[in-house]
């Protein structure tokens, strides 16, 4: 008797032109390239084709430059892939070095095949001598701006005037600010910071370098402390980034001055390896690094692929200020004052009243409300919100947390009580905030972490032990 035969039943190929039971039915041959259609392969090579090649010059040594390249990379995951070329590191060959008179021009980026280039430059003369007009490109501009180039830029007005508030705040009247008088962006911080604060009827302080000619680590150094020694204390000084606030921060050791009790320092770019390398530990303001290299690359995209950019200027702009050490202090003339401030930035994740502060600073309601608008200008709750919201956002930023544990930990009584009162303090919702300022990398916990027992929502403060002498 026949056994059944077992495994898969023989399925039928179906009859249509180019399938094997038609190539048998008219005994023609097999080509190999009858097995890969030439319309597969051409499609396959033309993928390969269009693979774009872009240079990038910049460094990865700051995280302002990280932060670009985190966003570059990010846009050519959704919309690449690219194939990414880097110069020499940053400390080797800058890439908007001065090139010297006689020294062999670099050969243009589209003899090299590349699509596209992402690059600092120090001026219209220097970017022209290695990229011709016409070329895919996006420059981030360093000695001045560079027109017809779509560029990324700060916005005016908004890291300058974001420092002074942040000082404003914690009642300073006397000001300062250290930058480089030759680069671009640091003119337009100093700008930014004197504008608002003429603004609220304060002079500035100008730090003078030395002339280039006599110009050395050595004496840079002697005469910034000389500098600081002569500016009024206490003083709040905005230095242009992080680099520039660190030089400051050995300074004020050289001169002797203490920080922050006589001067408050505050950095941008928020480069937490050069924040937490000074002594104290430096504030600074964080930017939008990582959004505005997602559109440098959207921007070059387009380019590539024959538009012009849809916008000339991508711009930088402050998302928060991440308050360290070198600003943890307040200038407030009255004490009383100063102790319910501090009370209120040291329990702004708790449930905090009105009548907590009052009783922190032992003093009446009425007295304390006088002395609040006469010393800060706004009333006690108002300074309890901003405390909260200042928190918020700092969360909202470096966390994927949930906006409900957000909430319980800035002290609001709910998400709704939570949106409302960020929406009428920042002009947006607290998912707008994150969605246009959020640092995907280096978050700090995960969105299901529990909160912790002393920042549960609705906790209220015991008042009896929060007296301060």
């Amino acid at each position: 008797m026949a056994l059944p035969v077992t495994g898969s039943p023989r399925v039928r190929e179906p009859y249509f032109a180019g399938s094997r039971a038609a190539r048998a039915s008219r005994s023609d041959p097999v080509s190999p390239g009858q097995f890969c259609p030439e319309g597969l392969r051409r499609g396959i090579i033309n993928a390969m084709a269009a693979t774009r090649r872009v240079l990038l010059m910049l460094g990865c040594s700051r995280a302002s430059e990280r932060g670009f390249l985190r966003g570059i990379a990010r846009y050519s995951r959704f919309h690449g892939p690219w194939i990414f070329y880097r110069e020499p590191p940053f400390y080797r060959m800058p890439p908007y070095r001065r090139w010297p008179k006689g020294a062999k021009v670099p050969v243009s980026p589209r003899q090299r095949g590349f699509d596209g280039l992402i690059a600092f430059a120090a001026n219209r003369v220097q970017l022209e001598s290695f990229i011709p007009r016409g070329f895919p490109a996006v420059v981030l501009p360093v000695e001045e701006k560079i027109p017809g180039y779509c560029s990324i830029v700060e916005a005016a007005d908004t890291v300058g005037r974001t420092a002074a508030e942040h000082f404003l705040d914690r009642g300073f009247t006397r000001f300062a600010f250290c930058g480089f008088d030759h680069l671009y962006w640091s003119r337009v911080r100093q700008e930014g910071f004197v504008r608002r604060l003429a603004e609220a009827g304060f002079p500035v302080h100008l730090y003078e370098p030395p002339g280039p000619a006599v110009r050395t680590p050595e004496t840079e150094q002697t005469s910034m402390a000389d500098w600081l020694r002569s500016l009024p204390r206490p003083i709040a000084l905005l230095a242009c980034n992080d680099d520039r606030a660190q030089q400051i921060v050995e300074a004020n050791k050289t001169a002797g001055i203490r920080i922050p009790d006589e001067i408050a320092i505050l950095g941008v770019d928020n480069d937490d390896m050069i924040c937490e390398l000074t002594h104290p530990p430096l504030s600074s303001i964080a930017l939008n690094c990582d959004e505005a290299g997602y559109e440098a690359a959207a921007q070059l995209d387009r380019q590539m692929r024959g538009q012009k950019a849809s916008v000339p200027e991508i711009h930088l702009h402050p998302t928060h200020v991440q308050t360290r050490q070198s600003t943890e202090v307040s200038a407030l003339d009255d004490a009383v004052v100063a102790r319910a401030m501090h009370f209120i930035r040291t329990h702004a994740g708790e449930v905090l009243s009105v009548d907590d502060v009052v009783e922190a600073a032992a003093a009446s309601r009425r007295v304390l409300e006088r002395r609040f608008r006469r010393t800060v200008g706004a009333g006690i709750y108002r300074e309890i919100q901003r405390a909260r919201l200042e928190r918020a956002c700092r969360m909202l930023v470096e966390t994927h947390w949930s906006l409900a544990d957000i909430a319980g930990r800035c002290g609001f009584s709910g998400v709704v009580h939570f949106g409302v009162a960020f929406k009428r303090q920042m002009g947006h919702t607290p998912q707008q905030h994150r969605r246009s300022s959020t640092r995907l990398s280096g978050v700090a916990a995960a969105p299901t972490d529990p909160l912790r027992p002393e920042e549960r929502p609705g906790r209220k403060i015991e008042r009896r032990r929060r007296k301060i002498e």
